[in-house]
């Protein structure tokens, strides 16, 4: 039982996770209203399909937040 024990403990610890990619493939969108402002509507735009690293994102998201309560990001 102890071996058991023991080769399971060895097992799980050699068992890694990869480290999150901070530096590319994020997109950051916000739940702002729909404007119909040109500018706007292109900032959603590019908030949308534009991939970068999770910094940039965010703070692009952040500059065009308008009227936004959240901000959402995820690794693509």
């Amino acid at each position: 039982m102890k071996k058991l024990i023991l080769a399971i403990l060895i097992l799980s610890s050699n068992v890694g996770f990869s480290a999150t990619d901070m530096n590319t493939k994020w997109i950051c969108t916000t739940n702002a209203s729909s404007s119909d402002v040109a500018a706007d509507k292109a900032a959603d735009d590019q908030m949308a399909n534009k991939q970068g690293s999770a910094a940039d994102s965010f703070a692009f998201a952040a500059k065009n937040c308008r009227d936004c309560t959240k901000i959402t990001c995820e690794q693509q």
